[in-house]
């Protein structure tokens, strides 16, 4: 059976793509999809273009997340409606943003912010953008800590 990290030493990019995109489509499961772009980059793949195409995955990957957000709207008003109207009226007004800092969080809840886009039929494209800038910070930095830490391993070897 492949497992993630085979996925990604036999493709490459493709690899790492789908790598991110199992791992993130899987509902609040704590890998964290960021140690592939640091995988990828020791192997030699360009920090910058390994941070892009994780993000790209790992947006669509939390598209479970949003649909099911979508799907138990009703659900969750009926027994939330004062907490879920207070919560919507905020988070209609800074969702771009609040999905963007979500994502970029290193061990943040990226599926809650998923759920709450759903929730309030935040439009989906915007999710997934906004989702795939928060990721795109998270691995840049990633993607940098792991150089530093091989330059600084390197050069005490």
């Amino acid at each position: 059976m492949s497992t993630p990290e085979s996925i990604l030493y036999a493709y490459g990019y493709a690899g790492l793509f789908f790598a991110v995109l199992i791992t993130s489509l899987s509902l609040f499961v704590g890998v964290p999809t960021f140690s592939y772009v640091s995988l990828a980059v020791a192997m030699g793949l360009d920090p910058i273009l390994s941070s892009l195409v994780a993000a790209v995955a790992g947006a669509l990957g939390e598209t479970p997340a949003y649909v099911l957000g979508l799907g138990s709207k009703k659900l969750v008003e009926r027994k939330y409606r004062d907490l879920i109207q207070r919560w919507e009226a905020f988070f209609r007004k800074y969702t771009f943003l609040a999905i963007v800092i979500i994502a970029a969080l290193p061990f943040g809840p990226d599926e809650i912010a998923g759920f709450l886009a759903g929730i309030s039929q935040y439009d989906y494209v915007k999710f997934v953008i906004a989702t795939a800038i928060g990721k795109f910070i998270k691995y840049v930095i990633a993607a940098y800590t792991t150089l530093a830490g091989i330059d600084v391993i390197s050069s005490i070897l």
